[in-house]
């Protein structure tokens, strides 16, 4: 591993591989050329579904978007991305890959292909903990997703999505009151199930009522309290909901 690849590892945001540091791929004879390092452009992919499986990434800068498409050819976002955040865990069942990955903006991306991953997850107790707390959690939060999407308001999912990205943003080190959305309005929509205005017209409601400012892709939230209080219930909520029903 040169070293200028191995400084750019020891710098990257470790967020979604939990304890697990890039500083545990120790320079080796036996580990050369196991990892790639890359820069994408706006609406790059990095892989299509039916691509074979060739390791998992983490994105280092920028953002993506994950998306599936029907028979009929429409497209479904089912999933963003943001530095920390690893990807392309959906290809270790077939090894191939069962989605789509492109990105929002410019972004950088560190491959662990699958020779690698095989050998840490022998050798390294916290990349094989933290690889296991992603897939986990990312199985989480499909689950979540789905149980708010039969069960929440547009109201209350576009708020908790605000809530979201905004607690995402706050955990890497950034603003969780004011920042810039990579994704389209019709990626938002997407991915939240709704029409594109229904999600225009909830962001209104919610501007009007001075809960966010919303220019262009920039947002503010005014009145954390009262975007929480207007997001759908906690999952526990939920739950119960739909055992009583």
């Amino acid at each position: 591993m040169s070293n200028a690849l191995s400084s750019e590892l020891n710098n990257m945001n470790p967020v979604a591989f939990g304890e697990m540091q890039f500083t545990d791929i120790q320079a080796g004879s036996q580990l050369q050329n196991c990892t790639s390092h890359r820069i994408y452009q706006r609406k790059e992919a990095l892989y299509l579904a039916g691509d074979s499986f060739k390791g998992v990434y983490q994105l280092r800068s920028g953002s993506a978007k994950a998306s599936v498409c029907s028979s009929s050819g429409d497209e479904h976002i089912s999933e963003f991305f943001y530095p920390g955040d690893i990807i392309g865990i959906d290809g270790f069942d077939t090894y191939q890959h069962i989605q789509n990955i492109r990105f929002l903006e410019t972004s950088s991306v560190v491959c662990i292909k699958d020779a690698h991953i095989g050998y840490l997850m022998q050798t390294s107790e916290k990349f094989r903990r933290g690889l296991l707390q992603a897939m986990s959690h990312c199985l989480v939060c499909e689950q979540q997703m789905l149980l708010h999407l039969t069960n929440s308001s547009s109201e209350q999912r576009v708020a908790q999505f605000l809530l979201d990205i905004s607690q995402r943003f706050k955990s890497r080190g950034y603003s969780g009151e004011q920042f810039n959305l990579s994704m389209t309005r019709t990626d938002i929509a997407s991915y939240l199930g709704m029409a594109i205005e229904t999600l225009s017209r909830t962001l209104s409601v919610f501007q009007n009522l001075n809960i966010v400012e919303v220019k262009h892709r920039k947002i503010r939230i005014n009145d954390w309290c009262a975007l929480e209080a207007r997001s759908y219930a906690k999952i526990d909520d939920l739950l119960t909901d739909v055992a009583s029903r």
